[in-house]
């Protein structure tokens, strides 16, 4: 089992927000939506800063020694109606705002998971044998969930936060710029401040989110296996697996807290320098009359609370951004994979359907590992069966892999009609097969939709037809609710006999130029496998089989025989003549048939 992502050697930190930055092109094309959110802002920002410049105004009325004619009643009517007008446009612009945003975010985090999921069903089998499913379900989940919380409520505030800080510090700039200087002055060190706890708390975030995937694989894992931890009463070493792992998140989590703990009491001192000085300084100049008037004061306190309150929300952004890079990278990395076995450039659909299928001189190894097949050789033709036989680890489901073309042969070459398989479109050459894997997975969902896996456009009738074949049809039939049954997830509620014959139903509906069989019968009983068999033998028409059993009495039907051992093709030919061969196959048949359990029990009873 590869180790969880926690524990890998992590990658050099990248700068901060990168990774965001490459999620750009998801927004694209929702433009208009943005350029509302941010005309709205805008909008909403001046109606949430034009009662303080009416305050101002009424001070300067109402102040003691204000010059001009004693206001008219209306006067302040025409005032209170200002800012009155000035919430209900606040209300409005901000609704619109809002809306825009979180629509926007909505349909990034729709595209992202729907292009990560399709990116993932392009990726080669052979990545998802070194990546644990969990892992990958975090991303998808969580870290997507993450973003959208990013572009709705985070991306909100900071288009908040740089309109208001603009056009506060523009207006405080025009109404007295040696005020806006004393408020500026600290700013340059919040700057900083910022700068060095984003620095400090990215890692942690890393941690945070790379120990989520680790706990998911494990705890998904887990529950598929719970039936085998509870009958070795492995309980308490798992719960420590989890523990172990939810540790690592906990540990990074507040290792965040921590840095942000330090952070916020700098910010909250850096704000009080600010306000000491406009308070100390500004309040002089205008009682000396140095000053802008007292209303102008006023307003000037107020927008400056508008200008300093970012730096807090700022702040506790940080934390919200952090964690929105960290899934940012997660999903960038998994999005930069690129399949192993895709289409080559120039590869076309195979003309027509398959009529031949070779292997020419095949050797393929696993990474870093033995050679598996070591120079195999084997055609079909149409209306023919090939079987392939072997002990375990001989090679037999390699061979499948390679025509399945999961992977690539590293020397020969897999044929279809005379074209090599890396030649050829990979689902051009995939409509044309009908697979049953070793371990019959089904989905969650009906007996009927499994077995339109592959023919979704099949008619009742037809997948009716395609049980029948499969010697399933009437057990389905005697379901509570007949082909419309829940099977549960992975087929839970089935025995594996009966998952294995809706797959054999799956691949048959299908009608497919080539049938392949991996362990096709292994999970059935003797008198149900012999009834498939039957069935299987009318199916097989014109079409070509390739079949890999361990229990011989599934393929010896067959028109040809390969026995694998260590990757070598030792012996070939039908049942009847490998039988009388004396090889290998033979002795193979010997142990399963029985008579080499009899013959050394006779052995041994003179003795006895």
């Amino acid at each position: 089992m590869p180790a969880p992502s926690s524990n890998r050697e992590p990658a050099a930190a990248a700068p901060f927000g990168t990774h965001l930055w490459q999620l750009v092109p998801f927004a694209r094309p929702y433009r208009m939506r943005i350029a509302a959110g941010l005309l709205s802002n805008v909008a909403a920002r001046f109606c949430d800063l034009l009662p303080m410049v009416v305050v101002g105004r009424v001070v300067d009325v109402i102040a003691p020694g204000s010059a001009g004619a004693v206001p008219a009643t209306l006067t302040f009517v025409g005032y209170g109606l200002a800012v009155l007008v000035t919430f209900l446009g606040l209300a409005g612009f901000q609704s619109v705002s809002d809306y825009a945003w979180s629509s926007m975010a909505q349909k990034i985090r729709h595209d992202l998971r729907v292009r990560l999921y399709g990116h993932l069903q392009r990726l080669d089998v052979a990545f998802f044998e070194d990546r644990q499913s969990g892992d990958l379900l975090s991303v998808l989940s969580n870290d997507v969930d993450n973003l959208e919380n990013f572009f709705a409520d985070a991306t909100t505030s900071i288009v908040r936060i740089a309109i208001t800080f603009v056009g506060v510090y523009g207006f405080l700039l025009w109404l007295d710029w040696r005020l806006a200087l004393l408020l500026f002055a600290p700013m340059p060190f919040a700057v900083g401040a910022v700068r060095f706890f984003a620095t400090k708390v990215q890692p942690q975030y890393r941690r945070a989110r790379e120990a989520v995937g680790a706990i998911n694989s494990i705890v998904e894992n887990n529950l598929q296996g719970i039936g085998v931890i509870q009958a070795y009463t492995a309980e308490a070493p798992q719960e420590r697996r989890v523990e172990r792992q939810s540790a690592e998140y906990r540990d990074a989590a507040i290792a965040a807290a921590r840095e942000r703990a330090r952070f916020i009491p700098l910010i909250y001192g850096i704000a009080g320098v600010s306000f000491a000085l406009l308070i100390g300084a500004g309040g002089w100049l205008t009682y000396a009359g140095l000053g802008p008037s007292l209303g102008d004061y006023t307003t000037f306190i107020l927008f400056a609370t508008r200008l300093v309150m970012p730096l807090f929300v700022f702040g506790m952004l940080i934390n919200q951004i952090q964690r929105s890079e960290a899934s940012a990278r997660r999903i960038v990395e998994l999005l930069a994979v690129e399949p192993t076995i895709r289409d080559r450039p120039g590869a076309v659909d195979l003309d027509g359907v398959p009529r031949c299928v070779e292997f020419h001189d095949v050797h393929f190894a696993y990474a870093n590992r033995a050679p598996v097949l070591n120079g195999v050789d084997l055609r079909i033709e149409p209306g023919q069966v090939v079987g392939v036989v072997g002990p375990t680890g001989a090679g037999k489901s390699t061979l499948i892999k390679l025509l399945l073309r999961y992977y690539e042969p590293d020397t020969g070459s897999v044929r279809v009609n005379g074209v090599p398989l890396a030649e050829l479109s990979l689902a051009g050459f995939r409509r044309h097969l009908g697979y049953v894997s070793q371990e019959a997975f089904l989905f969650a969902g009906t007996v009927e939709e499994n077995i339109r896996l592959g023919s979704p456009d099949a008619s009742p009738e037809q997948v009716r037809a395609a049980a029948r074949i499969a010697g399933i049809a009437e057990f389905i039939e005697a379901l509570p609710e007949g082909f419309l049954t829940v099977v549960g997830e992975r087929g839970v509620k089935l025995s594996g006999g009966q998952r294995q014959r809706i797959s054999l139903a799956r691949a048959v509906l299908r009608d497919p130029p080539l049938l392949i069989l991996d362990e096709a019968t292994s999970a059935v009983d003797t008198r149900t496998e012999e009834a498939i068999q039957r069935n299987l033998h009318q199916f097989r028409g014109g079409r070509m089989t390739l079949a890999v059993a361990h229990r011989l009495s599934t393929i010896r039907q067959c028109d040809e025989i390969l026995v694998l051992v260590d990757g070598v093709v030792v012996e070939r030919g039908t049942h009847d003549g490998l039988r009388a061969a004396g090889g290998v196959y033979a002795d193979l048949w010997q142990v399963q048939s029985g008579r080499a359990v009899r013959q050394s029990s006779d052995a041994a009873s003179p003795a006895a």
